[in-house]
């Protein structure tokens, strides 16, 4: 992955990056198994599909992207879920010797160390510098976007695919056709990991072998200005005016409802109001300056044909089983995507963002989550922190070979703005590109466009890299390495928040207890689209891995349509379900014990209702085990 300057210069930066990667995460190393990052949520599901790929590789007969251990006897696709599969691969075979739990903590520590070491190589083949490189590194492998998503979203951590298929491309464009090769098995390995990375990574392959070629070139068009022209910026700075002042007045008087012709028509945000001021503005705009563009027939389409054709093959047979998979599922009409209205398509980051602070940050992290959380922002989703050295160095910089980045970098950031833009947390109604994305299929599943920052902090850690290298000013290698150490004390993350990983006594009895499926009370089922139904205590995904036992309900990325139908019409899940959602009284449905998918019962008496407990006792079930305020029941 590294050339040139033989291996010797590069064994610093490796040792510190091992270093970093221990540290940046402290105390995830002396807690492996006993405790996981974040709160919990998610990060219990990323636990599941490790045991699940140990638990399909000892089972013959099992296929890891269809599991009916979780919302048993239906079963449901993970293949539409973080699956997270060559990670899991990883933890059952390099790792299998550890629990699942301190296997995926091993993981963790091994992706910032990845993250760092692959943008090393992106930086150092563009720049054969190693200060730089360094910087570079730090720069995306610590980025606050890693930061947050250690809280729990931990496939968006391992972020190292995205400086590799960057290098992979790059020499490929440069003419290796075994480099075309390693950009389609890394695209590949990035659809066994995380599903947004590889979105981002085509989008990267397209935008990029545009900058490369120069195949396109805007610059104005000089043309005389009619009298018609003139008319046309007069009239839409006018109605810009007025529209400008229709929503001042609608945002302090709070608007009002008028009928006309039996008709209602609602005027009480200003956002309507705001799109149609800028729809003015860009009338104007346009009528002022023309754009000309210029297409280069001499651009070097051949070489980008050639790699696109490599990449592609190379992708679809290494992804053809979690394509297959997801064929499936569209034939079926079982593929499952966010649902978006014009206005309830989730928001972007605040034009903002670049300067509330680090959010995870020891020291002034609570500081900016305050900024967050005044501006009503999830900081998790809508992290833009870019550091104050990385800015500096970004004004300084100068177009010349950094151009494609320049690009790059500033598509992505309009993505990460979202549907519209938002400035203090107001909605300025002006409209972005990014609110077209929910109608391209498979896209459109990339649902929170703040993601894309992760894009933005691959393209900053290379111009800056590059900005290091070519700068007179910055030769020092004092200057050089205290800028490095300036970016990593910005983005610092440790200590990590942990969430302790509890193994009560009941589960140790069930994990020794005849097959058959568990139903945990309260009872619940859940995704990451929508509220949930019942209980959406996750730990339960957890303890599914310490019983082994199938589970009914459950949690998952994408939840299967009718599931919550389905379970309500099952003998003993249905009444569980519809108490734990809050019901007074079970519904009038048979209690067949043997039509019934729970074999076993775990209750936990400390949260469950008394409308829960009492159908319980009336099921006159086994009681096995009890620990604590947790009791198991054996139905038959």
């Amino acid at each position: 992955m590294l050339r040139g300057g033989g291996n010797a210069r590069h064994a610093a930066p490796l040792i510190l990056f091992a270093a970093l990667a221990v540290g940046w995460t402290w105390p995830l190393a002396a807690h492996l198994g006993a405790a996981i990052p974040g709160d919990p949520g998610d990060n219990y599901s990323f636990v599941w599909n490790l045991w699940w790929m140990r638990h399909v590789l000892a089972t013959p007969g099992l296929a890891y992207f269809h599991t009916t251990y979780l919302f048993h006897p239906f079963g449901t696709s993970i293949a539409n879920h973080p699956n997270t599969a060559l990670p899991a691969l990883i933890g059952a075979t390099l790792l299998g010797r550890t629990s699942p739990a301190a296997a995926q903590d091993l993981l963790l520590i091994a992706y910032v160390f990845a993250n760092l070491t692959a943008m090393y190589a992106l930086a150092w083949t563009l720049t054969k510098r190693v200060a730089a490189s360094v910087l570079g590194a730090v720069t995306f492998g610590l980025s606050p976007y890693v930061a947050v998503h250690m809280l729990g979203h931990f496939d968006l951590v391992a972020a190292f695919t995205i400086p590799l298929f960057a290098l992979a491309l790059h020499r490929a464009f440069a003419g290796s056709n075994r480099a075309a090769v390693a950009a389609g098995l890394t695209l590949a390995a990035t659809a066994y990991i995380a599903y947004y990375h590889l979105v981002y990574e085509c989008f990267f392959a397209a935008i990029y072998a545009i900058a490369w070629t120069d195949a396109v070139a805007v610059s104005r068009a000089h043309t005389a200005s009619s009298r018609g022209l003139r008319r046309l910026r007069g009239a839409a700075l006018a109605v810009a005016c007025v529209a400008a002042a229709v929503a001042a007045a609608i945002a302090v008087t709070g608007g009002t409802t008028v009928t006309v012709r039996g008709t209602e028509i609602s005027a009480t945000t200003p956002q309507n109001a705001l799109t149609a001021m800028w729809l003015c503005f860009a009338v104007f705009a346009v009528a002022s300056w023309r754009p000309r563009i210029a297409f280069n027939r001499d651009a070097r389409w051949e070489r980008v044909r050639a790699v696109v054709w490599r990449v592609s093959t190379v992708f679809v047979i290494a992804a053809s089983p979690l394509l297959w998979q997801a064929a499936v599922l569209i034939v079926r009409g079982q593929y499952v995507s966010q649902q978006y209205g014009w206005r309830s398509i989730p928001t972007g980051i605040d034009l903002l963002a670049p300067l509330l602070g680090p959010p995870v940050h020891p020291v002034v992290g609570s500081i900016s989550r305050g900024a967050y959380a005044a501006f009503g922002e999830n900081y998790i989703e809508t992290v833009g922190w870019l550091g104050v050295v990385p800015v500096l160095l970004l004004v300084g910089a100068r177009a010349s070979a950094a151009r494609a980045w320049q690009i790059v970098g500033a598509a992505f950031f309009i993505w990460a703005l979202g549907p519209f833009l938002i400035v203090g947390g107001v909605d300025t109604g002006l409209k972005l590109p990014a609110i077209l994305l929910r109608f391209m299929p498979f896209v459109a599943n990339a649902r929170m466009p703040g993601r894309a920052m992760v894009m933005v902090y691959a393209a900053v850690a290379v111009l800056i890299a590059m900005r290091l290298a070519t700068s007179r000013r910055l030769q020092s290698p004092a200057v050089q390495w205290l800028l490095v150490a300036l970016v990593v004390v910005d983005f610092w993350d440790a200590p990590l928040p942990m969430t302790p990983l509890d193994r009560p006594g009941v589960y140790a009895s069930l994990s020794g207890a005849d097959a058959g499926a568990v139903c945990e009370v309260p009872f619940g089922i859940g995704d990451g689209l929508s509220a949930g139904v019942g209980s959406q205590d996750r730990r339960v995904l957890f303890y599914a891995t310490e019983h082994q036992h199938p589970l009914v309900g459950g949690y998952i990325g994408r939840m299967p349509i009718d599931a919550a139908d389905r379970y309500r019409r099952t003998p003993i899940a249905g009444p569980l379900l519809a108490l734990s959602d809050g019901a007074a009284a079970p519904p009038q449905t048979s209690a067949d014990r043997s039509a019934s998918p729970c074999r076993y019962l775990v209750v936990h008496r400390a949260v469950a209702s008394a409308s829960l407990l009492n159908y319980v006792a009336s099921l006159r079930a086994t009681r096995v085990a009890a620990d604590d305020d947790l009791e198991l029941y054996r139905l038959w």
